[in-house]
């Protein structure tokens, strides 16, 4: 499972960013050929979704989106997941430290 803080949120048109403390570097698969990943909001997880958002990295390039249309609003410091049953099992294989940022971390449980 992915983990990320989400850092900002911000609207643009009808469109809603929910910008996350992770991007392209740690789950590459979205912006190489669109591969869809579950992301929930550990924060207000049982709840249901007041509005769709697209979840989007710290990278600013066009690329750098983990998500788009479907998830709950969010508030800066909650907390966001890639669900690890959509997630293939190469994600932290692909992961690079693209612009020089760390990808995420690697924990076995």
């Amino acid at each position: 499972m992915l983990l990320a803080r989400v850092t900002q949120t911000k609207g643009k048109g009808d469109v809603q960013y929910v910008g996350v403390a992770t991007g392209m570097n740690s789950l590459i698969r979205p912006a190489l050929y669109g591969a869809y990943h579950d992301i929930v909001n550990l924060t207000r997880l049982g709840k249901p979704a007041t509005e769709l958002v697209t979840v989007v990295g710290p990278i600013c390039e066009t690329g750098d989106r983990l998500g788009s249309d479907r998830l709950a609003a969010a508030r800066q410091g909650e907390r966001r997941a890639a669900d690890s049953r959509t997630r293939a099992r190469n994600g932290y294989a692909m992961s690079s430290r693209y612009n020089l940022r760390e990808p995420a971390e690697e924990l076995l449980i």
